[in-house]
């Protein structure tokens, strides 16, 4: 597998994918994908269930505009799909229907993508996910169907509802889980437990007042997975609330007409406006019951001076609510038409992927100004716009950009609109997106014969001769892009096996990036893993940037490494799809048995922190894996032991579960057959759907005489998990 440079755009938990050249390490601020930059990404995993049909929204992009967009490759469970009208793509806009799925077999469907930009073709490996789930089994219900939520009511959060089995149908699920649905990112609002559905405490603040959340169900029977489409909608239910007029505060000519914006408002639909009352009293003022919409008319307004608060009541089925001066109208003599000579932006210089705001240029004549985005704006513009990825005040007019901007370097138009209630105008400038000059890549390779370098990462393996003199004669340069920039490096080793530090007091060159292993040692002198993390910074300030990289290094004795060796022995896994390692190429027993132990460290790839944490670190993901474990197998009667290996054991048949029975219900496990490593999709998640993106250093019990492992121990692999890895 080879993976993708991740960066801070790469944290939005997305699906993402690149064509051509890409890096094995990971970026602090941007992504590297080819020499135009031109990035695709669709939204993560769909679960769909039989005689389904679905539309997966268009893709964003960075760079040019991707057009003739078609599908070039389909798999189902790794294994060729001939695609039979079951996923068209738009070829315009590359939005993807899933249809005529009656005769789909369940599993995990992966369609690559290609599409042209700026003249060039780019083929996307397994761009989208689409997870084939069987039909809910009969006999299978939730109650209560739909939940009615009182925002007013005291710890409303608490509202629930439960999946319901009926007993003749014996009908046994094991695991119950919220359906992937990119539409509906709403689901991390709400937990799901032992079949009982509620809000999460920790997100009760995201749930909107009037709105409905409906929520599809994966349940695991032993049969396999299933779909349970729109199980439960919660419909949260509440009076009025936060009315807010932009601009709130406004002036108005002396006997002109005037309306007032649009307002916002939270609550359950059917809302009635009314004016409560107007301070003070005066005739003339009309408001909208439908759209809440404040109006005067002409001739109401003689008093120049005079300045009117306009209180409000908002009702609805469910209450009423008074917001008292929620707009203010102040006369003057005279509103000053806009001056289009005076409108213009004062547009700083700009970097790809950073934040900015745009002001107007002072010196504008007008009063009572609305800004907004022109109708004729680029479709590149438009998007970011629909993305929430550039917004614009519409009472000053300043234009905000967000780092989460996929602008790539180029230049782009930007049209606004002025207006007030004698004139309308519009103006544009060019906002020229430059690329990040201190932008960089760099690995370290490897010793194994692993090709291309890049796409691997850094592992290095040392035999054991008694005295380390060949980890200590390793002198690892990088290769690197800086092209005559300055870097300055550091790194941090990471405290394996009980906290202590294997490659202990390896050093780097600040300077050149090149690591030193003359004084550093392992704390074992069989088969084991050390890691340590690097980082290279080039720049200061705002456009400073960052690439940060693993390096591993295995040392073993001669007779260990003719035990068992894994090439590569760092496994790349993504963990939303799950996988399988390389099969091992040197087994000296055919009675060689291995599984986990109890020893499990999880490594961020940082250098801000050297220990890793493990199944007892309370709040952390290995405990909520653990945890996960317990909770959805009832093993050990659902109580959580973080001390056991059980979690990842092929051959645990202890606490009333058979691990040997249920191997797709662990988090991952040796294969006994042929002693690859497997992990299981959709599994190394935290307990808020957070997935896994670190390194697993695990300790393994072997034995050669068929028994099971337990006093021979070693550290043979690690297990990188990142969700840019194909």
């Amino acid at each position: 597998m080879k993976s993708k440079l991740s960066s801070t755009f790469n944290k939005l938990r997305i699906i993402m994918v690149a064509a051509l050249t890409v890096f094995c390490v990971s970026c602090d601020k941007t992504e590297t994908t080819d020499t135009t930059g031109f990035i695709l990404h669709y939204l993560g995993i769909t679960d769909i269930g039989p005689s389904m049909s679905y539309t997966l929204k268009a893709p964003a992009y960075k760079g040019s505009t991707p057009y003739d967009f078609t599908i070039t490759k389909i798999t189902l469970d790794n294994e060729s799909f001939s695609n039979n009208d079951n996923f068209v793509i738009n070829s315009e806009t590359g939005e993807i229907t899933v249809q005529n799925t009656d005769e789909m077999k369940p599993g995990l469907y992966n369609i690559s993508v290609g599409c042209y930009s700026n003249g060039k073709f780019f083929d996307f490996k397994d761009a989208v996910q689409v997870n084939m789930l069987l039909a809910v089994p009969e006999g299978v219900s939730v109650e209560p169907a739909e939940v009615l939520v009182k925002m007013e009511d005291e710890n409303w959060w608490e509202a629930s509802a439960k999946v319901i089995t009926d007993a003749e149908k014996h009908v046994s699920i094991i695991k119950y889980e919220f359906a992937e649905d990119e539409s509906r990112e709403y689901r991390k609002y709400f937990t799901i437990e032992n079949g009982i559905i509620t809000f999460n405490p920790d997100q009760k603040d995201n749930i909107v007042p009037g709105e409905k959340y409906v929520l599809s169900l994966k349940l695991t029977t032993k049969a396999g997975e299933h779909l349970y489409p729109d199980a439960v909608t919660f419909k949260v239910i509440s009076k009025p609330y936060n009315l807010q007029y932009k601009p709130k505060e406004v002036k108005v000519e002396k006997n002109t007409a005037h309306e007032s914006q649009l307002p916002t408002i939270q609550g359950s639909e059917g809302m009635n406006y009314s004016i409560k009352s107007i301070s003070p009293e005066a005739t003339g003022f009309t408001i909208d019951e439908k759209t809440g919409k404040i109006s005067i008319a002409e001739n109401s307004l003689s008093t120049i001076g005079a300045i009117y608060n306009i209180n409000v009541m908002v009702s609805n089925e469910y209450g009423s609510a008074e917001f008292p001066e929620a707009y203010t109208v102040t006369v003057v003599d005279f509103i000053n038409p806009i001056d289009p000579t005076t409108f213009s932006y004062v547009v700083p210089e700009t970097y790809e992927e950073m934040e900015y705001t745009i002001p107007v240029a002072g010196g504008l004549i007008g009063d009572e100004v609305i800004y907004n985005f022109a109708d004729n704006n680029s479709e590149a513009i438009k998007e970011q716009i629909e993305k929430g990825r550039m917004s614009i005040d519409i009472e000053s007019g300043k234009i905000f950009i967000a780092k989460k901007n996929t602008l790539a370097p180029g230049d782009y138009t930007v049209s606004v609109k002025a207006s007030n209630v004698k004139s309308e105008v519009t103006t544009s400038f060019t906002l020229t997106i430059k690329a990040n000059p201190n932008k960089f890549t760099f690995y370290y390779g490897n010793n194994l014969g692993l090709s291309p370098a890049e796409n691997y990462a850094n592992q290095y393996e040392v035999d054991y001769d008694g005295t380390f003199s060949e980890l200590k004669a390793l002198n690892l340069t990088p290769t690197t892009t800086l092209n005559g920039k300055n870097a300055k490096w550091e790194l941090v080793v990471k405290k394996v096996l009980g906290g202590k530090d294997q490659l202990l007091e390896t050093t780097i060159n600040e300077n050149t990036g090149t690591i030193d292993f003359s004084n550093a040692k392992l704390q074992s002198a069989d088969v084991c893993v050390g890691m340590l993390v690097v980082k290279a910074t080039v720049g200061d300030g705002p456009l400073a940037y960052s690439v940060t990289a693993p390096v591993f290094v295995r040392s073993s004795k001669k007779a260990s490494k003719n035990l068992i060796k894994y090439t590569p022995f760092v496994i790349q896994m993504n963990p939303k799809t799950g996988g399988r390692s390389a099969i091992p190429t040197t087994v000296a027993s055919d009675n060689l048995i291995m599984d986990f132990r109890t020893n499990f460290n999880f490594f961020e790839v940082n250098t801000t922190t050297a220990n890793g944490i493990q199944p007892s670190t309370a709040g952390s993901i290995m405990n909520d894996l653990w945890v996960n474990f317990y909770k959805t197998t009832g093993a050990n009667s659902g109580n959580v032991n973080t001390g056991a290996k059980k979690p990842m054991s092929s051959l645990d048949t202890s606490n009333g579960f058979d691990n040997t029975k249920n191997l797709d219900m662990t988090l991952g496990y040796f294969d006994q057959t042929d002693r690859s490593i497997v992990i299981n999709p959709d599994m190394w998640k935290s307990a808020t759907g957070e997935y896994a993106n670190g390194v697993l250093i695990p300790q393994v019990a072997v034995s050669t005489d068929g028994s099971v492992p337990d006093k021979t121990r070693i550290i043979p692999i690690a297990i990188w998990f990142d969700e840019n890895f194909e």
